[in-house]
């Protein structure tokens, strides 16, 4: 410690006092002001006449390096390097990057960029030799008083300083002075660095010692202990018994169309075909009705089925004037939930089907009933494109 004045301390008993002071002395030291205290006191910045921090930049930068690293990293490996699909997701499926690309975000962000920027690059901390930390007035700004520097050079200075601060209503002064080492070698910044760089490490020492010594102590035993759910695992807080749970009634698959109706009649007043009655949509609902019509129904739809006389159903004969002119949405709720002894096939036969089987069924009753227009279109057509089309049976 030498006897260089390095500043003059003027403590206050409230923010108020503090920001008054700043004010009065503001125009006689500029620059030589600086305020410290307990807590973060708002717009006391601008009253030093600081410029803005460059923290956010900092974090700014910092978040987006980490967003674009996690996204990167995860979007190679998942479609380049390994790719593995989950639950049929594509090999880039966004969604799911999102826990790491946040985690990543928040660690470059938050904890490099906004404590480690903001001590060290923008406050040049930790400074372990700093004067102030030696002074009387340091465990007294720590706890409920706030102080004003005035940064001097020589004992005149000082003197001018402590008397100004009074005259601003610091009730107590206190003449700091700096040390030998302030300001003298080119390695001084980083020797606090390395002070903290071994601290770290002979922390993670210690605690990797004492694991090795009390390796049976629980560090957090609450995710060993917390209440979970197993597939296939009994559960006794539902009443049933089992962890997997049916869905909700009423759920509707994402991207699934929802309405409701509780009749064929009224399905035909509410529902219309989304498909267009192209060759590939009649295509489809040929291989659908031969599999799961077919035998019902008959191979022409007129209700002559392929099973023996012991199956006593009577399947309808999709010819009827009454089927003719019912509207599409009608044969769709019944290939979904069924009629009579049909039974449904809403589980079992996807709802593109069941509306690429509805045209299919129109393409029959066309067949038997076709107007002479419609016999010389199929004339002009090659046979395997009629064949296609569904419209010869």
């Amino acid at each position: 410690m030498s006897d260089r004045p390095f500043l003059v301390l003027g403590l206050f008993e409230d923010a108020t006092k503090l920001v008054h002071a700043i004010r009065a002395l503001k125009p006689a030291y500029g620059e030589k002001l600086e305020a410290y205290t307990p807590y973060p006191i708002h717009g006391i910045e601008k009253e030093l006449g600081l410029p803005k921090s460059h923290v956010g930049k900092i974090v700014l930068t910092l978040g987006l390096s980490g967003l674009t690293l996690a996204l990167g990293f995860q979007s190679w490996v998942f479609t380049t390097d390994y790719q593995i699909q989950f639950g049929g997701k594509p090999y880039f499926s966004w969604a799911s990057f999102v826990p790491i690309v946040f985690e990543v975000t928040v660690l470059l962000a938050c904890i490099i960029g906004a404590v480690f920027g903001m001590l060290v690059l923008v406050n040049k901390l930790p400074h372990y030799s700093h004067p102030i930390l030696s002074s009387r007035s340091m465990p007294k700004i720590t706890r409920d008083r706030f102080a004003l520097a005035v940064s001097v050079d020589t004992a005149e200075e000082a003197t001018a300083a402590e008397a100004a601060l009074r005259q601003a209503g610091a009730p107590e002064t206190e003449l700091v002075h700096g040390t030998d080492e302030l300001g003298s070698g080119p390695l001084l910044p980083l020797k606090p660095v390395l002070a903290t760089v071994i601290l770290c490490v002979l922390a993670g020492l210690g605690t990797w010692h004492l694991q090795r010594l009390w390796n049976k102590l629980p560090l957090i035993s609450i995710m060993d202990e917390q209440t979970k759910v197993v597939p296939f695992r009994a559960n006794g807080f539902y009443p049933d018994g089992q962890s997997m749970r049916q869905a909700v009634a009423g759920t509707v698959a994402r991207g699934a169309q929802y309405v409701a109706w509780t009749s064929p009649e009224e399905a035909g007043t509410m529902l219309s075909n989304p498909l267009a009655a192209d060759s590939v949509v009649l295509a489809r609902g040929r291989r659908q009705y031969e599999t799961h019509c077919l035998v019902c129904h008959g191979q022409l739809g007129d209700g002559k089925k392929l099973l023996s006389d012991k199956y006593t159903g009577a399947p309808a004969n999709l010819h009827q004037a009454r089927l003719k002119e019912a509207p599409d949405g009608h044969f769709y709720a019944v290939i979904s939930a069924g009629k009579n002894t049909m039974a449904g096939y809403g589980k079992d036969i996807p709802a593109a089907d069941r509306w690429a089987i509805v045209h299919y069924v129109r393409v029959l009753q066309r067949a038997l009933d076709a107007s002479d227009a419609d016999v010389q279109v199929a004339a002009s057509r090659p046979v395997a494109a009629v064949g296609t089309q569904g419209g010869t049976h």
